[in-house]
């Protein structure tokens, strides 16, 4: 997934519709991708926990939903697709599978912090089983639109690579990649329990272990860019956000077992897409293996 083809933005006319929008329209820009802009509306049918909704109510809303989705995307030559679903989440992956999409891209929930992303329901729904990638933006990111400082998170995995190339594919010519490897920080995270294993040495290990993975990406990068190899250490997900702070968008890899071709969030990816201060774009799992 160097590349995509068809970007969908799910554009409710909330509070961070406009962030989602930015972000999908840089990256549709970049890859030549066709833009479509898409709105879910609950189904026409009640419950033991509310009324159904009058047909001719119903129908306004649906037509209220089309004709604002509908002035939005004509401002950006962007296509236009509604969906009948129970949940925003299914509704977009329905709308995904139908037009081949191969990326979605939503905005953070309403509790992000200013400049950062965090995930709310629908997002989560998608990061737990989409088969496109999920990227999302965050709060503001209309405001300082940008795709040009462009990272991703090593670790060796199969995902981690996949999730370079896309890095790659999205990069700018003449621009810095950014290639993120951290180092876990024992000192700090088993010290502190009065463990007795030789914690300088396994560090030492650790260090190394995650330059070798650097100097092996950096392989990948083509000579259009310029790899800026990173290595950090301690807490992954904080070092990752913390990194973040530098970029328009920091691409991740999904978590190394479950369906193929599946998104999935780890611990890592889920901590960093609440907390980082630029766009993630997290990658489906491959079908490769490290065997």
């Amino acid at each position: 997934m160097a590349t995509f083809t068809r970007v969908l933005v799910g554009h409710d006319g909330g509070k961070h519709a406009e962030d989602a929008l930015s972000l999908a329209k840089l990256i549709a820009e970049r890859t030549g991708a066709e833009l479509v802009l898409a709105s879910v509306i609950p189904n026409p049918v009640g419950g033991s926990f509310g009324p159904a909704l009058p047909a001719e109510a119903f129908t306004e809303l649906a037509g209220k939903a089309r004709a604002s989705l509908e002035a939005a995307a004509a401002r950006v030559g962007a296509g236009v697709e509604v969906e009948q679903s129970s949940s925003a989440a299914h509704g977009l992956q329905a709308i995904a599978e139908r037009i081949g999409a191969d990326l979605i891209v939503v905005g953070s929930s309403p509790s992000a912090e200013t400049g950062h992303t965090r995930a709310g329901r629908k997002a989560r729904q998608l990061l737990s089983g989409a088969d496109c990638a999920i990227a999302v933006a965050p709060d503001g990111f209309h405001d300082r639109a940008g795709l040009d400082r462009i990272g991703v998170g090593i670790d060796g995995s199969p995902e981690s690579r996949l999730a370079t190339e896309t890095a790659v594919g999205l990069a700018p010519d003449g621009s810095e990649l950014q290639l993120l490897a951290v180092a876990a920080g024992f000192a700090d995270e088993w010290g502190r329990w009065g463990v007795t294993y030789p914690l300088a040495e396994m560090a030492e290990a650790t260090r190394e272990s995650a330059d070798a993975l650097l100097k092996e990406m950096e392989q990948v990068v083509p000579a259009r860019l310029t790899a800026k190899k990173l290595l950090l250490e301690g807490t992954a997900p904080i070092q990752l956000a913390e990194a973040s702070a530098g970029l328009d968008l920091l691409c991740l890899g999904s978590r190394g077992y479950g369906p193929v071709r599946r998104v999935l969030l780890g611990s890592v990816s889920s901590d960093v897409m609440n907390h980082a201060a630029s766009a993630v774009l997290v990658v489906p799992r491959t079908d490769q293996t490290n065997d």
